[in-house]
């Protein structure tokens, strides 16, 4: 892997090289993780969350954990406000 030599400028700013740029898919508006690792500055291109959709299956998991209730996602405000309930009268 090659490297190319960058200037800052007195605001501390710097140039991404084009060619960096199209290769990373680098638009203006996008965020760089910036961290420090040793003498060496990284950059990496935060990837957006995807929001999930409705044919995702993640879905299909929803109420298969311990209470085998298979409607939490139609009920989940009730089934919330039913345990608070039973919490605050013990």
């Amino acid at each position: 892997m090659g490297y190319e030599i960058v200037r800052l400028t007195s605001k501390g700013q710097m140039t991404i090289p084009v060619h960096i740029r199209r290769r990373l898919n680098l638009k203006d508006g996008d965020s760089l993780i910036v961290s420090v690792e040793g003498n060496a500055i990284r950059l990496q291109k935060l990837e957006p969350v995807r929001p999930l959709d409705e044919n995702d299956p993640i879905w299909g998991l929803i109420g298969a954990g311990e209470s085998k209730l298979g409607d939490v996602a139609e009920n989940h405000d009730r089934y919330l406000a039913e345990e608070e309930i039973k919490r605050w009268r013990r």
